[in-house]
């Protein structure tokens, strides 16, 4: 796609809004966290666009401003700290929009530096990063939204950032492009460098296209250098698998974040959003999770063990399940006597951390 295409802006799909509505959900939690521990926040979107729709829908460096600018705790997000949203758009059409769609905006909190730069993303970063580690400093936390028009990264400059404590990255991993770059030679540097290695090589072997989209995934993944990576799957109009969007970060309450902001989004349970969908159509009845595959993974990992909830809490951290499904499950597995909960004082609840024991063999049933 070029960098111009009106098709583009001229449309907004089920998936535009659904990574819209992720990244809302997302920031509206992560800015009162960051700002009550840091005197310096920052947002950095590596491709800003024009940050405005045709169809009147924000693009994602509006709505990053105005998820700040229209929290219900401003005010105490704005105290004391600084936040500098950094936008790179190198398409000059692009950035003029760009820059009288922040205008539009109105007056700005003194405390909310917005700085706009028509170059490519790449170059900036990497020259900030080089800079930041051979003068021994710090980046300030950072959520750094990397989403490219091709599928053109640079593992190296995202391990980069990771490095950094506190910098956490949402990626736009443009899985259509790349699964049929596998079996285009011309493409090889482009690989290489989206991997960090020669290993993707071997990807155009697998025939089966689910197990090779599994392992292009989890290759990816396994490469950044981040202790939590979560993903949510993006379908096209064919039904087929047209990009993920990565979250990559080394603190659990990113990840408890980011497994809500799914939720919120994909609240079947299917971790998964829909190009077909209409971005505008209420949903008036929320679809009831599946709970089958939580209920598989718990009996597989914890049939004959007797353990406390802060264990299981610590096992759920690594699942995109929530605390809330858990709960339920337990709770119903409780009073069917499929499990026997003590030691946890004088009234039942999972706060007080009770002893949980699990028989070795799972009950009919359960």
């Amino acid at each position: 796609m070029s960098k111009t295409d009106e098709k583009y802006w001229s449309e907004y799909t089920g998936l535009q809004h659904a990574k819209h509505r992720l990244l809302s959900k997302y920031l509206g939690g992560w800015y009162p966290i960051l700002a009550s521990a840091n005197g310096r926040v920052i947002y950095i979107d590596c491709h800003a666009g024009r940050g405005r729709h045709t169809t009147g829908h924000e693009g994602s460096p509006i709505l990053a401003l105005q998820i700040l600018l229209n929290h219900q705790s401003r005010n105490r997000i704005l105290n004391g700290t600084d936040l500098h949203f950094v936008f790179f758009e190198n398409d000059d059409q692009n950035y003029e929009y760009l820059g009288d769609e922040i205008t539009a905006l109105g007056d700005i909190p003194k405390n909310v530096h917005i700085h706009r730069f028509e170059s490519d993303y790449e170059a900036a970063l990497c020259e900030i990063v080089d800079n930041l580690w051979q003068r021994g400093e710090r980046l300030a936390p950072s959520f750094v939204f990397v989403d490219p028009y091709g599928f053109k990264l640079s593992m190296a400059l995202l391990n980069s950032l990771l490095r950094f404590r506190g910098c956490e990255l949402l990626i736009n991993l443009m899985y259509r492009y790349i699964n049929m770059a596998t079996t285009r030679p011309e493409h090889s540097s482009n690989m290489d460098a989206l991997f960090g290695c020669h290993d993707w090589h071997e990807l155009s072997s697998i025939k089966n296209p689910e197990d090779r989209q599994n392992e292009i995934i989890s290759l990816f993944s396994h490469q950044l250098q981040a202790k939590f990576v979560t993903h949510m799957n993006m379908i096209g109009d064919t039904n087929g698998l047209k990009y993920v969007l990565l979250h990559a970060s080394n603190h659990a309450k990113d990840r408890k974040l980011m497994k809500d902001s799914i939720w919120a989004v994909s609240p079947d349970g299917s971790f998964s959003a829909y190009q077909r969908a209409n971005p505008d159509q209420l949903v008036v009845i929320e679809p009831k999770p599946n709970l089958g595959p939580l209920k598989d993974a718990l009996w597989t990992v914890f049939a004959g063990k007797q353990l406390r909830m802060e264990k299981i809490y610590e096992w759920l951290l690594g699942e995109l399940y929530l605390e809330k499904h858990v709960h339920e499950v337990l709770r119903e597995y409780r009073k069917q006597e499929f499990i026997k909960c003590s030691d946890y004082g004088t009234r039942f609840a999972f706060s007080n951390n009770p002893l949980v024991s699990f028989p070795s063999e799972r009950p009919a049933g359960s």
